[in-house]
C-alpha cells in the first residue's frame, strides 16, 4: 500500500529540527539553555583564574546555572524571560542573608528551615513564585555548603550572579522567537506526525507504535492551541482564531479516522482497490516540500470524491476518509500561505453568550465569622507540604551531617526536591523513588563516560554540556532523567576538579537515599492525607468536561444551539484527560498493584477523548447546517447522548466507589445505527458512531471486559 513516506536523508538534514521533532519547544529550550550553562562555566573559570579563588566554585556555577534554568516554568516566553531576570536579585539576596547569618549556627539553621517551608508554600501563587522560592533556597544552601571567606565572597557572588544572568540572557533569546515561524513549524510537525501515524496504521501488528504516533498528533494539537492562547491568530495567518482551531481539529479527526480504517481493512485487498491512488494524493499534501501544483491536484481530486461525482466513493470507506484527510490538510496549507490580514467577517468567532449573574438583585448574605483554627485536613496542599518539607529539611541536616560533614547538602537537596512539583504523598513517594534510581544510574553511566574520556578536560566539559542538554530535553518528560543526568554532571565536574573518588560517589548515593527516605517518611507521617481524593477530583473534572460537551451536542441536535461551544468544551476535556494522566504518572510508585488498572483507565479516557473529537466536529457541522437535517435523525442522536450521559454517571459513581455499580445494562449504542433514517446526514451518522465509541469506553470503565471498540462500518 502506498502511504506517505518520510523525507529522504538529505531533506531530513535540510529541514529545521524544530519542524519535525514533537518536542520542538523542549529541543530549542534545551539547546539555548545548555549554551547558557556553558557560558556560565566559562565565566566562572575566568573568575577563578583571575581572582585566584578555590576551583570548587566552578562546580557551584554549573549547578546553580542548571537550577536557574530548570525552575523557570512560566507558560509564555515573555513570562519566562521576566522570571529569569527576577532570579538575579533573588540569588544575590539569598547569598547575602546566608553570609550574614553564617557566624551564628542557630540562626543559620532556623533561617534554613523557614526558607524551606516558605519556598514550598509560595508555590500556591504560581510558577514565578515557585521559581523565586526554589532558587532562593538553592542560593542559601550553596552558600552554607561552600562557606566562602571574606576574600572569596565577592568572587562567589560574581560567579553566582553570572550563572543566573546567563540563563536570563538565554530566556531573553528564546523570548524573541517569531510567532509565525513557530506556527509554521507546528503545522509542519502536524503533517509529519500525521504521515507517521498513517505509516504505522498500514502495519496493524504495531498497535503500540500507532498509539504513540496518534498521541504525537494530539501533542501537536495541544501545542497549536497553546500558541493561539499566546498570539493573535489573524495577525499571522489568513484566518480567524476559531477557523484555524476548526481546521486543526478537522485534520486531527480525519487523520485518526483514516488510520482506524487502514487498520480495519488490513489484508483485505478487495476493499482497497482505489486505496493506492487515493493515498498518493494524501502523500502529496503531507509531503514536507509539496509543490503548489501537486497540492492543488490533490485538492481537486478530494473535492470531486467527496461530491460523489461519477462512481459513488462512499461505497469505499477508506477512499472516502482519505479524501476527507486530503482536503483537511490542504485547507491548513492554504491558511498558512499568506500572512494574516485580520479576521474575515464570515468566519469571525461567535461571541460567547454571557452567563447571567446569580447575585444580581439578591439580598447581601450575612458575613460569616472566620473560624479561629482550620483543621489541617482542610489546609491547602502547599501548606501541608510546607510543614512536611520543614521537618524533612531539619531531619536531613542532622542525618546528612552524620553520614558526611562535608556532603550533607546532598541529603538536604534530595529531601527538598521530592516535595517539588507534587501535592500528594503518592507523588512524593514516586519522585523519591525516581530520584534514587536516577542517581544510581547516573553514577554508573557517569563513571563509564569519565573512563572513556581519558580525563581530558575538554572532553569532560563536553560530557557535562551534553548531560545538561539531556536533562533539559528529557527531564520534563519523566523526572527520573533529571537526577540521572544531574549525577552525570556531578561525576564529570568532580573529575575535572581531580576529586573523583569512589567514596564520594558512595556518599552521593547514600545522602540522596537518606534525603529521599526522610522526605517520604515526613509525607506519610506528618499531616498525611491520602492521594486518592486528589485523583478522584481530577477524574470528576474530566467527567464534568465530558458532560458539558454532551450538553452542547444535545442542544445543537435539538435545534437550540449553533454548536460553537463544542470546540471549547473539547479543549476542556482534553486538558482534563491530560491532567488525569499526569496525576497517575506522578503517583505511579504509590499505586503498587493498581498501576496497570489505572493505566487502563487512562487509555479508556483517551478513547473517550478521541471519540469526542469526532463528536465535536459533527456537532459543529450540525450547527452550521441549521434546520437542514432530518428531525428523526436528530432525535436518535439526542437519545444516544442521553444514554451516554447515563453511562458516564455510572462510570463516575463506580470510580468514586459509591452505589451498586450502575444501572441495568442496555444494548450497545452501535446497535441503534439502523434507527437512523435513510436520508440521515453525515453529521448525524458521525455523531452516533462517536457516541457509540464513548459508551463502549465508559462501559469498560465500569466493568472491564475483553471487547473490541465499535468502529466505522464498511
Amino acid at each position: 500500500m502506498v502511504v506517505p513516506r518520510p523525507p529522504d536523508g538529505s531533506r531530513r538534514l535540510a529541514r529545521p529540527p524544530s519542524a519535525r521533532d514533537p518536542g520542538r519547544t523542549r529541543l530549542t529550550t534545551a539547546a539555548v539553555v545548555s549554551a547558557g550553562v556553558l557560558c556560565s562555566a566559562l565565566l566562572a573559570l575566568e573568575v577563578v583564574r583571575r581572582l585566584h579563588v578555590h576551583p570548587g566554585l566552578l562546580a557551584m556555577a554549573v549547578f546553580l546555572s542548571v537550577q536557574a534554568s530548570t525552575v523557570v516554568q512560566d507558560r509564555t516566553p515573555r513570562a519566562r524571560a521576566g522570571t529569569a531576570l527576577l532570579l538575579v536579585p533573588t540569588v544575590t539576596a539569598s547569598i547575602a542573608v546566608a553570609a550574614l547569618l553564617s557566624p551564628h549556627r542557630p540562626a543559620v539553621l532556623a533561617g534554613f528551615v523557614l526558607l524551606t517551608g516558605a519556598a514550598t508554600w509560595v508555590r500556591r501563587y504560581g510558577p514565578r513564585a515557585a521559581a523565586i522560592g526554589t532558587l532562593a533556597f538553592m542560593g542559601y544552601l550553596f552558600t552554607l555548603f561552600v562557606r566562602p571567606t571574606a576574600h572569596e565572597l565577592p568572587a562567589f557572588c560574581l560567579i553566582a550572579v553570572g550563572a543566573v544572568a546567563t540563563q536570563a540572557v538565554a530566556r531573553a533569546v528564546l523570548r524573541f522567537e517569531h510567532p509565525r515561524r513557530t506556527l509554521l513549524a507546528l503545522l509542519a510537525d502536524l503533517r509529519s506526525a500525521s504521515a507517521a501515524a498513517l505509516r504505522s496504521a498500514a502495519r496493524p501488528a504495531r498497535a503500540g507504535v500507532l498509539r504513540t504516533r496518534l498521541a504525537r498528533i494530539d501533542a501537536v494539537g495541544r501545542a497549536l492551541t497553546a500558541w493561539q492562547r499566546d498570539y493573535p491568530t489573524a495577525d499571522h495567518v489568513a484566518c480567524s482564531e476559531r477557523s484555524l482551531a476548526l481546521l486543526v481539529l478537522d485534520a486531527r479527526v480525519c487523520t485518526e479516522e483514516t488510520c482506524d480504517e487502514l487498520v480495519r481493512v488490513a489484508g483485505a485487498a478487495s476493499t482497497r482497490r482505489g486505496a493506492p491512488a487515493a493515498l498518493a494524493h494524501l502523500e502529496a499534501v503531507l509531503a514536507p516540500r509539496a509543490s503548489s501544483a501537486r497540492v492543488e491536484a490533490a485538492t481537486a481530486w478530494a473535492t470531486r470524491a467527496l461530491s460523489s461525482q461519477g462512481r459513488p466513493v462512499r461505497d469505499d470507506v477508506l477512499e472516502y476518509l482519505v479524501a476527507r484527510s486530503t482536503l483537511a490538510h490542504a485547507r491548513l496549507r492554504r491558511a498558512e500561505q499568506t500572512h494574516g490580514t485580520g479576521t474575515l467577517p464570515h468566519d469571525a468567532p461567535a461571541s460567547p453568550t454571557a452567563r447571567p449573574r446569580s447575585d444580581v438583585g439578591a439580598p447581601p448574605r450575612p458575613a460569616r465569622a472566620a473560624p479561629r483554627w482550620t483543621p489541617w485536613r482542610q489546609w491547602a496542599p502547599t501548606s501541608r507540604l510546607a510543614v512536611q518539607a520543614m521537618v524533612a529539611a531539619t531531619a536531613a541536616v542532622a542525618v546528612g551531617e552524620a553520614i558526611s560533614a562535608s556532603r550533607w547538602y546532598w541529603a538536604v537537596t534530595s529531601a527538598f526536591v521530592v516535595f517539588a512539583g507534587t501535592t500528594t504523598r503518592g507523588g512524593v513517594l514516586t519522585r523519591a523513588y525516581r530520584r534514587v534510581a536516577g542517581t544510581a544510574g547516573g553514577i554508573v553511566v557517569g563513571v563509564g563516560a569519565v573512563l572513556l574520556s581519558g580525563q581530558h578536560t575538554s572532553v569532560l566539559v563536553g560530557i557535562s554540556v551534553v548531560a545538561v542538554f539531556g536533562m533539559l530535553y528529557l527531564g520534563p518528560v519523566r523526572y527520573v532523567y533529571t537526577p540521572f543526568f544531574m549525577t552525570v554532571v556531578v561525576v564529570a565536574v568532580y573529575a575535572m576538579l581531580g576529586d573523583l573518588r569512589h567514596d564520594v560517589l558512595e556518599l552521593r548515593l547514600e545522602e540522596t537515599l537518606a534525603g529521599a527516605v526522610i522526605g517520604v517518611l515526613c509525607a506519610y507521617a506528618i499531616l498525611s492525607a491520602s492521594s486518592h481524593p486528589d485523583l478522584v477530583g481530577r477524574v470528576r473534572v474530566c467527567f464534568r468536561a465530558l458532560d458539558a460537551l454532551l450538553q452542547v451536542g444535545d442542544r445543537t441536535f435539538g435545534g437550540r444551539g449553533d454548536g460553537h461551544e463544542a470546540l471549547a468544551a473539547l479543549h476542556e476535556l482534553e486538558a482534563a484527560r491530560d491532567d488525569v494522566e499526569a496525576t497517575v504518572e506522578a503517583m505511579s510508585a504509590a499505586l503498587l498493584g493498581r498501576h496497570e488498572s489505572a493505566l487502563e483507565a487512562v487509555r479508556l479516557l483517551d478513547v473517550v477523548t478521541r471519540a469526542c473529537g469526532v463528536l465535536a466536529q459533527a456537532v459543529m457541522r450540525r450547527g452550521a447546517h441549521g434546520d437542514g437535517s432530518p428531525a428523526d435523525g436528530d432525535r436518535v442522536v439526542q437519545d444516544a447522548i442521553a444514554a451516554v450521559r447515563r453511562a458516564a454517571d455510572d462510570a463516575r459513581d463506580r470510580f468514586d466507589r459509591v452505589g451498586d455499580g450502575g444501572s441495568a445494562r442496555s444494548a450497545p449504542l452501535v446497535s441503534r445505527v439502523h434507527r437512523l433514517p435513510s436520508d440521515a446526514t453525515g453529521s448525524q451518522t458521525a455523531a452516533l458512531f462517536a457516541l457509540a465509541r464513548v459508551e463502549w469506553a465508559l462501559r469498560r470503565l465500569t466493568q472491564p471486559r475483553p471487547t473490541r471498540a465499535p468502529g466505522r462500518s464498511g
